[in-house]
């Protein structure tokens, strides 16, 4: 676990366990790390919610001068982009862009563009890798990890999705400093519920500092945040299903 008083400075690495292991890695302005994470690739597809496009200039940035080709696709926002035919369209630009089974997307948004890149990448030549560069304190702690990805059709939601577990989770704490109040309120939630299915101590550091638990800049917030992830961890790595 990570320590009370870590440096919001710091990277922490959480591995996941399981058929297809990857690593959650926390930290602040880690769009860098990018290209490490996708060896082999010569292609990356970038989509993005049009409500945090700025995100995905660091990244296409990063991909570009690791000598790879890079484009972004914007997808309708939020849970809009979870259909039948944004996946249609996502099919198309990955074959305009002619994207191989070496090759790779990633996807920069909240758990809406998490799960509907991940259900392109799931069915993209069978299954193409994804990178994860989740937006929201919920997709941090819980839409981003475990490989569970999905669309809404008239007959419901999520009924159609693939289990398919990114190449890596990018938690970029950053992106939080000016995420809405109403969309850090809607991943605390998530983070209480992790605290009393698994780790109490996440329920102790809030009712000890709730002022702190909520400065998405500090400590606490850092630790409640990595806490959830590794509850969510835990419950993946033993069954991915």
């Amino acid at each position: 676990m990570t320590p009370a008083g870590v440096n919001a400075g710091e990277r922490s690495t959480i591995a996941v366990g399981g058929a297809s292991p990857y690593d959650v890695i926390v930290g602040r302005d880690l769009v860098g790390l990018v290209p490490s994470l996708l060896p082999a690739a010569a292609r990356v597809l970038v989509i993005v919610d049009p409500r945090v496009a700025d995100r995905a200039d660091g990244v296409l940035t990063a991909l570009r001068g690791s000598g790879l080709d890079a484009w972004v696709h914007e997808l309708p926002a939020g849970e809009q982009a979870k259909s039948v035919a944004t996946t249609q369209q996502l099919w198309d630009e990955l074959g305009r862009r002619r994207l191989t089974r070496s090759d790779a997307v990633v996807a920069i948004g909240g758990g809406a563009t998490t799960d509907v890149a991940g259900f392109a990448a799931a069915t993209w030549l069978r299954g193409v890798r994804v990178v994860h560069v989740p937006t929201t304190l919920l997709g941090m702690v819980d839409a981003a990890i475990g490989g569970k990805t999905g669309i809404n059709t008239s007959a419901g939601k999520n009924l159609v999705g693939a289990f398919h577990p990114p190449a890596a989770v990018v938690v970029d704490l950053a992106v939080l400093d000016t995420l809405p109040a109403a969309e850090w309120v809607n991943g605390m939630a998530e983070v209480v519920k992790a605290g009393f299915i698994a780790d109490p101590a996440i329920l102790d550091l809030i009712e000890r500092d709730p002022i702190a638990a909520a400065d998405p800049r500090g400590a606490p917030a850092r630790e409640l945040i990595e806490r959830s992830i590794r509850m969510k961890v835990d419950v993946v790595s033993a069954d991915l299903r």
